[in-house]
């Protein structure tokens, strides 16, 4: 498989590079979700008529959402995207980068969204989508 160092000047290492960055990009949507449940539970409950801590939650919510592609297309380029050597192999694997990144947000607010709304009505992560 292509490495950190090695050169992408092949079409298998390309697939290679393309496969693990989908991988990659998974294991990032899933990292973003177990944040996202510890940074709502986080958050306390703050008393009174006008609590904010849902409001709290959703903005955390959405701001890992976008840190999530940020974080993808960040991890992806450093680690594989630098390593191509081949030019004409550059728009190819951006195509799948960008793809990848897209695929690591849908899961992040896909599952997020189930786990939200799976919960019992008065609890934190329920709160996020009140």
């Amino acid at each position: 498989m292509a490495g950190f160092s090695n050169a992408i000047d092949t079409a298998v290492k390309l697939h290679q590079a393309e496969t693990a960055t989908y991988m990659t990009d998974a294991v990032i949507g899933i990292v973003f979700i177990v944040l996202i449940l510890i940074v709502a539970n986080l958050i306390a409950w703050q008393p009174g008529a006008y609590d904010q801590s849902p409001r709290k939650r959703r903005l955390w919510f959405w701001i890992l959402g976008v840190v999530t592609l940020f974080t993808s297309l960040g991890v992806n380029y450093f680690t594989w995207m630098r390593n191509i050597s081949k030019p004409q192999f550059i728009s190819e694997y951006t195509i799948h980068m960008i793809a990848a990144a897209v695929v690591a947000v849908v899961l992040y607010l896909v599952v997020t969204f189930g786990i939200c709304k799976a919960q019992k009505k008065d609890t934190k992560l329920a709160s996020i989508f009140k």
